[in-house]
């Protein structure tokens, strides 16, 4: 029978800094390459998907289902969504090409989150 750890504040530290910033909770840890390329590749999906639905991907009023795995990248969500604009009229592939690739970039970071968490607790038990 496998025995049941109580979990880490630390460990819930970083995977709370992962969400706020994809990346930041592998920096916490000076996992330094591992924060780049998380950093970069949520981040750079997420403003791929900004940029492809001009600006109007992220809106609880328009995708209300997509905006709860949007909220997986958290504070750059949050900006989105404030500073969105409405859409320009452009074709509504390019909209939906948008919810999709935000949408994916914040489940991804909820990856990045399980990651940055384990991690912290492997060097709380090891130490």
């Amino acid at each position: 029978m496998r025995m049941m750890l109580p979990m880490d504040p630390r460990a819930l530290l970083m995977a709370a800094l992962a969400w706020l910033l994809p990346g930041l909770g592998h920096a916490g840890q000076k996992c330094w390459w591992k924060a780049i390329y998380f950093g970069t590749l949520v981040l750079g999906t997420f403003a791929l998907g900004v940029w492809l639905g001009d600006g109007a991907s992220v809106s609880e009023g328009r995708a209300p289902w997509h905006i709860y795995g949007q909220y997986g990248a958290a504070i750059p969500a949050w900006i989105a969504e404030r500073l969105g604009e409405a859409p320009t009229g452009r074709t509504i592939d390019r909209l939906e090409l948008g919810l999709l690739f935000t949408t994916v970039a914040g489940i991804l970071n909820v990856v990045v989150m399980v990651d940055a968490y384990e991690m912290a607790r492997k060097r709380t038990l090891s130490s």
